[in-house]
């Protein structure tokens, strides 16, 4: 059932007392409750493994280790984003409709037209999109230093998905580092102090904005149309559900936490694919294992179960039968008189 918060608004939660950039919003993590679903993607997003969840008395809570530099890397793997960054956020503030955009890590030198986060790979391929799709028709240009190597911050993999996301985006510029890697330990250096330059700030969750949805996924494909680039556009998660094997007690639409597969009181079980997170969870509390993960099926809501209902001939209960079989019993009896027989045929075959 989704998360109604009481309070107007909240406010995240640094991951670490040093580092005041990185923030964590409760109340939209699939790992607190009140809904404590099992959700890893920040933890393994994070190349150095400074993530952990804490439990305790309250509820969990989630921290980052020393070992976190600051590199953001957790951020855009959320897909809730019930991680937020400080310094994205008042980069999206900033960004003027029209204008064009240039980025740099903290290893490129400035330039008096380029702006700066602390990681590049803090944005995600939706505040790519919308970041493109906001400076069009002027482009999005990434100052990448030597191309991120030797950065403790990129991947160490030959595949790196996120440089691949960032190239169908914006223009990739490989530049020479002129400063060595360091942490992002503090939220204002002396030098922005000089300059005027206000330490980051997260801003404030509203109570309406503050349950697990999938913004990124929606984010994504808004700036993909507004681009007319269907290479931009993310890849939906879709369903597929075997009526047959279904008995429609409705536990997959109860352990969603965005209502993307939901039943109405008539028994039918829709579900929308831009609402869906692609937790897995409807998947794994299925007893039947009825619902399968498939390709995007489009980006329209549809029904995987029909309302169509009738009542058991032998135990009475409501069930959806299958159109091809015309079955007047329901799975569960047709699957106990099986056995029956099974175990007869054992005792007297």
């Amino acid at each position: 059932m989704p998360h109604r918060d009481t309070h107007s608004h909240r406010t995240p939660s640094p991951l670490a007392p040093w580092s005041t950039s990185l923030g964590w919003v409760a109340s939209r993590c699939l790992q607190a409750p009140p809904h404590p679903l099992t959700c890893t993607r920040c933890l393994d997003a994070c190349p150095v493994d400074a993530l952990a969840f804490h439990q305790h008395g309250d509820g969990v809570s989630l921290l980052a280790s020393d070992a976190c530099h600051g590199c953001g890397q957790c951020v855009p793997a959320c897909p809730s984003e019930a991680l937020v960054s400080a310094e994205v956020d008042a980069l999206i503030a900033k960004q003027v409709e029209g204008e064009s955009l240039r980025l740099g890590c903290h290893r490129v030198t400035e330039g008096s037209n380029q702006h700066r986060l602390h990681c590049l790979r803090a944005l995600g391929p939706d505040l790519l999109a919308w970041l493109a799709a906001r400076a069009a028709p002027e482009g999005v240009a990434l100052d990448l230093p030597h191309g991120c190597r030797d950065c403790p911050a990129a991947l160490t993999d030959t595949q790196d998905d996120w440089r691949s996301a960032a190239e169908a985006l914006a223009t990739i510029i490989d530049t020479p580092a002129r400063s060595d890697f360091r942490a992002a330990r503090a939220a204002v250096s002396r030098r922005d102090l000089l300059r005027g330059r206000p330490a980051p700030r997260f801003p404030p969750i509203a109570a309406d904005d503050a349950a697990p949805k999938a913004r990124r996924l929606q984010r994504q494909k808004a700036a993909a149309e507004a681009l007319g680039d269907t290479r931009a556009a993310p890849a939906l998660p879709g369903l597929s559900l075997t009526t047959d094997a279904c008995l429609a007690h409705g536990v997959c639409a109860r352990v969603c936490p965005t209502e993307a597969l939901h039943e109405t009181q008539g028994g039918e079980l829709g579900f929308d694919p831009q609402a869906c997170l692609g937790c897995g969870h409807c998947l794994t509390a299925c007893p039947e294992g009825a619902l399968a993960s498939v390709e995007s099926m489009g980006k329209e809501a549809v029904t995987l179960r029909k309302s169509r209902r009738i009542d058991c001939f032998q135990c009475g209960r409501p069930f959806t039968p299958n159109d091809f079989e015309g079955a007047s019993t329901c799975p569960a009896c047709r699957r106990e008189a099986a056995l029956m027989q099974e175990s007869f045929d054992d005792l007297f075959g």
